[in-house]
This record gives structure tokens, C-alpha cells and sequence, in this order.
């Protein structure tokens, strides 16, 4: 099996009456896993927005990685969990932002954007589950 090491650091001396000083290191078992760039057509929930995870592509865990790769903080991408709703918002992610959150694997998730054209880097990393087609006729 294949792994992804994920880390996080948050440090700060003066955010808290305390300084903050926070890392966490953690090692996601994977088999399969993917990275890619590509633009944001939908302003608005279901309407051009974006499949970033098809439910049931992974079996176990599945694994989201989102960055908002505008320049400007107020240029947001928001994640749906379009399985649920229209307005079932997991994150909303600014310009230079980025997620990495676990996610149900039979959930679908979309992303929209407040400007069109917005440029998102995504991957998905957990167990594939190979009955499930995400691209082709599926056929």
C-alpha cells in the first residue's frame, strides 16, 4: 500500500494571550490517488458547478485536498456536499486558501466559485473502488 504523509503547522505569537504553536503529522494509507488543475464554470449550486469526488469512488476513506488558486482573499470557491443539497456548504476557501479535509465516501462533493473561470488545484487520495466509473459512458 501506498501512503501520503500529511502535515500541519500553525504558529502564532501573538493570536492568543499565549503564543500558538501547534504541528500535527499524520500518515494516510492510500492505494490510489490523484492532483489536478482545472476551472470553475458555476457561480451558484448546480448550476455549472464542479464534480471534484463522485460518491463511492473510494471504498473506505477518501481524502480532499482543495486550493483556491486566485489571487485575490474575496475570489471564494465553496464546497457542497451535492449529495445532500444545494446548500449543504463544507467550506468556503479564499483566494490562495486551501482544504485538506476526510470526507464520507459516499458523499459527492462540488465545488462553485464567486468568479468565472476560477482556477482550483484538487486530489483525492483513499482505497479506489473499481465499480464505480468516473469518466466514459459508463457503459
Amino acid at each position: 500500500m501506498a501512503a501520503v504523509r500529511v502535515s500541519l503547522t500553525l504558529q502564532s505569537p501573538d493570536v492568543l494571550s499565549s503564543t500558538l504553536s501547534i504541528a500535527v503529522d499524520s500518515t494516510v494509507v492510500v492505494d490510489a490517488g490523484s492532483l489536478i488543475r482545472a476551472k470553475v464554470k458555476g457561480t451558484a449550486a448546480d448550476t455549472d458547478d464542479f464534480i471534484v469526488y463522485k460518491a463511492n469512488d473510494k471504498r473506505e476513506n477518501a481524502y480532499l485536498y482543495v486550493k483556491n488558486m486566485d489571487a485575490k482573499k474575496e475570489n471564494y470557491v465553496y464546497l457542497r456536499n451535492e449529495t445532500e443539497s444545494d446548500t449543504a456548504l463544507s467550506a468556503k476557501i479564499g483566494g490562495g486558501e486551501f482544504a485538506f479535509l476526510p470526507i464520507p465516501p459516499d458523499k459527492t462533493v462540488a465545488v462553485f466559485a464567486t468568479k468565472i473561470d476560477t482556477l482550483v488545484e484538487y486530489g483525492v487520495f483513499g482505497y479506489d473502488n473499481s465499480s464505480v466509473s468516473i469518466s466514459g459512458s459508463g457503459t
